[in-house]
């Protein structure tokens, strides 16, 4: 099975950096299992594609993604607490 590359846009970045360091460790174990797939256990596509084509939820967290197939990356676009995310 092909792994997909990770990837995270300049704002995620910051966002992952705001985080404490229990929920950085859950964030990363988690957005690590979508090197093997694309779809992980706790995936959504998003309908609205405004912000991105799905997001991961992890506990009361969020981590917005885009994947694309044909090079085999996951880019992660946004990462934050599920009442500040979508707005």
């Amino acid at each position: 099975m092909s792994r997909y590359k990770i990837y995270l846009t300049t704002r995620a970045e910051k966002d992952f950096k705001k985080l404490s360091p229990q929920v950085k460790e859950r964030i990363k174990t988690e957005t690590l299992r979508s090197e093997t797939s694309r779809y992980p256990q706790q995936f959504k596509s998003l309908v609205g594609n405004d912000i991105s084509q799905y997001r991961l939820r992890i506990g009361d967290y969020r981590v917005l993604y885009d994947v694309y197939g044909d090079d085999k990356v996951v880019l992660i676009l946004r990462i934050g607490h599920r009442k500040d995310i979508y707005r």
